[in-house]
């Protein structure tokens, strides 16, 4: 399920991922030091990751 997409094809919120707080995972985009990063956050902990299988 989370290894077929990328992270960037995600952040449309296409997909429903829980996190293993139970909260979504939602994709959002930052832009620092003049590049755009990507970063998962759940919305019920608001940890951070870099890829959302990180917070599964």
């Amino acid at each position: 399920m989370a290894g077929s997409v990328s992270k960037n094809a995600r952040r449309g919120g296409a997909q429903q991922l829980v996190s293993r707080w139970g909260g979504n995972i939602k994709m959002k985009s930052v832009f620092k030091n003049g590049k755009l990063k990507h970063m998962a956050v759940c919305e019920a902990s608001g940890n951070t990751a870099r890829k959302p299988k990180d917070l599964m």
